[in-house]
Order: C-alpha cells, then sequence, then structure tokens
C-alpha cells in the first residue's frame, strides 16, 4: 500500500487523513513524502501515527521535499524495521521552529521558552538519525540548511538509483524551488494561526510530544512555562480574590452570567434541531434531547426517518391502499397524543427560557 503526504502540512495534509489510511493498511507501506513543512501540532502527530504502525515495515520515500516540519516526519524511517530512501532530485532541509505571537513580555518569554523546547527536540532526532554531532546539527538548524545531491541526502538515508544523470536538476535550481515553496508556505502561517498551533503542540500529553518513558520529567518540561508565568507576577484566583475581592466578585459574576446566556442559547439551539423531526422521528428526537445529544449525533438516525417518510408519502400518492397505516415512519396525519407530547415538550422549554415565546 502506498500512502502520499503532499503539500502543506496543517493545510493540505491532516493527521486524521493520514490516521485512516494506516487503519486500514495491512502488511508493509510506502508513503511518499513531498512537503515543505506546516503546522508542528499536525506534524508532530502524523509523526506519531506512522511510528504507532505495527503491521509491517514502513518505507518513506521522499520524492521532493522534506523541509521543515516534513524533514521531522521522514526520520520515521529511521526507527527499528523502516527505511528511509531518496529520489536522486529530493531535498531535505532544517532550521529553527519559527512563529509569531502577539502579547506582553511575559507572553513573549512563554513563548521563546516553547520554541526552545521545540527546537531541542527536533535537534536532538537529528543528531539520533544521523553522524552529525550535536554541535554540527545546531548550527545547521541556525543557519538554516539545504541538504541536495547524492552525498549530502546519504547523510539521511539511502538514495535511489540514478537511471539517467542527465535528468538530475542544478543543485541551485533545486534550492530556488525550494525556497519558493516555503516561503509560501510562510506567507500563509499568520501570527493567529502559529500562535494556535504552538498552543496545541504545549497541550499534547507528554508521552506524545517528546517521546519519553519519563513522563514525571516530560510534564514539568512542558509545565515549566506556567510555572514562569506564575513566578513573574501573574496570580491565580485565591490569591486575586483576597487581594482584590471586589474585581474578583465582578468577573465571576459577569463570568456567570455570560456563561448562562451562552449555554441558554446553545440548549434551545440543540432543542429546536430535534423538533424538527419530530414528526417524523419522535422517539429519537425526544431521547435525544432527553440525553443531551447533538444534533449531530443523530444526523443518521434523522436521515434514515426523512428516506423512510418520503418513500411512504410517494407510496401514498401513487398507490394509497396499498399504504401500512401502522407503519411508524408515516409522516401524514394527525395524532393526538403525539401532538400533546411535542406541546408538553415545547411549553417547558418555554417555561425555562429555552425556547422563545411567539
Amino acid at each position: 500500500m502506498q500512502i502520499k503526504i503532499r503539500g502543506e502540512i496543517g493545510w493540505d495534509v491532516f493527521v486524521g487523513d493520514i490516521e485512516r489510511q494506516l487503519k486500514f493498511a495491512d502488511g508493509d507501506i510506502e508513503i511518499l513524502l513531498d512537503t515543505p513543512g506546516g503546522s508542528v501540532y499536525e506534524g508532530i502527530s502524523i509523526y506519531n501515527a506512522i511510528k504507532d504502525y505495527s503491521k509491517g515495515k514502513v518505507t518513506i520515500r521522499v520524492s521532493g521535499m522534506a523541509c521543515s516540519m516534513g524533514s521531522y516526519i521522514m526520520l520515521t524511517g529511521k526507527l527499528p524495521g523502516n527505511e528511509l530512501v531518496f529520489e536522486p532530485n529530493s531535498i531535505v532541509m532544517i532550521h529553527n521552529p519559527s512563529g509569531s505571537i502577539w502579547g506582553d513580555y511575559r507572553d513573549m518569554q512563554s513563548y521563546s521558552q516553547l520554541l526552545v523546547k521545540l527546537t531541542d527536540l527536533f535537534r536532538n532526532k537529528y543528531v539520533e538519525s544521523t553522524n552529525f554531532s550535536y554541535d554540527e546539527i545546531t548550527k545547521m538548524m541556525d543557519d538554516t540548511t539545504y541538504f541536495i545531491g547524492q552525498k549530502e541526502l546519504e547523510t539521511w538515508g539511502n538514495v535511489l538509483k540514478v537511471e539517467k544523470p542527465e535528468d538530475i536538476l542544478d543543485a541551485d535550481i533545486l534550492k530556488a524551488s525550494a525556497m519558493e515553496r516555503f516561503n509560501a508556505l510562510k506567507a500563509k502561517m499568520t501570527k493567529e494561526i502559529v500562535k494556535a498551533d504552538f498552543d496545541k503542540v504545549l497541550q499534547m500529553s507528554a508521552v506524545d510530544f517528546l517521546g519519553m518513558t519519563n513522563v514525571n520529567q516530560t510534564k514539568c518540561l512542558i509545565n515549566s512555562t506556567i510555572t514562569n508565568q506564575q513566578q513573574e507576577g501573574k496570580m491565580d484566583l485565591n490569591e486575586l480574590k483576597a487581594k482584590y475581592p471586589d474585581i474578583y466578585a465582578q468577573a465571576k459574576s459577569e463570568g456567570y452570567n455570560d456563561g448562562v446566556e451562552v449555554g441558554c442559547n446553545l440548549e434551545r439551539k440543540r432543542v429546536e434541531d430535534h423538533l424538527r423531526f419530530f414528526d417524523i422521528a419522535k422517539d429519537e428526537a425526544i431521547s435525544a434531547i432527553k440525553e443531551g445529544k447533538t444534533f449531530a449525533d443523530m444526523m443518521s438516525a434523522y436521515t434514515h426517518k426523512q428516506i423512510c417518510a418520503n418513500t411512504v408519502q410517494t407510496m401514498q400518492k401513487n398507490s394509497p391502499t396499498a399504504i401500512n397505516t401502522n407503519d411508524p415512519t408515516k409522516a401524514e396525519g394527525e395524532n393526538p397524543k403525539e401532538n400533546a407530547q411535542k406541546a408538553e415538550i415545547e411549553n417547558s422549554l418555554k417555561a425555562r427560557g429555552l425556547m422563545e415565546v411567539k
């Protein structure tokens, strides 16, 4: 089986797509890799998904670019039992993780600390996967280094045999092409998206984030940002309540009222969505309302009932005498008992302020 990771991570390629393909794969697989990089969160998640594949050998074949986050995903081919190979015209690029943030000096310091941790994560993986030293990889990442041509690519893995040497592009052309794709990717990564991406990385589970067996060590590493923020003057709720009780009370009151309003609006919308299908799926709608299910949870059941109802309506129109009047999906006709149940639900919602009275 062949899986393709082509395009920008987090824009063209998502971990959910890769996980679904790996789920249905069986035996040895080949993953074609051609990406300028992208989302750190999606990239780490994709790396973990490939790392956890246990039904056969994984061959990573870099068919174009393995730049930035792509170079990290590429290293799943260096795991025991797997293989990493390169097309002769392919490119690898490594650099320090980067991003943007808006905030005060505390936000900047916290963000900087996270970037340092991510840089250490990638650097250690690069050192582990090559014969370069820690200092050599550090300089390469600081300088943003491209690996082009057979000799440089063999630093990472095996290079496939060149069938036509004249087809190998000039190194300067390859580098210029790679830089163009990578710069186009950076233009997309706005500060809002990058900040959200790194926030998700920070919230990842300890083992998934750094692949460490010492969970306590990793949790301390991830939580260091929070600790540093507290040391820099941020209060917790108890300190705020003790020092500024009026502000605490006001914030609590406003937050509660806003929360109630949002919650009521969401609940009203949820119930109204279910009631739209009350006539054709009475039992399902009542159950969904009582059990707190979302409309998405019931989409399949409602769609089935709607199809059945449409079928019954067509049968009534074309052959009324053949209709089974006991069919529970019958959409036409009035039922006093059902109307009373529906009215009871609506009155209860109106009384609790969850349905607008018109």
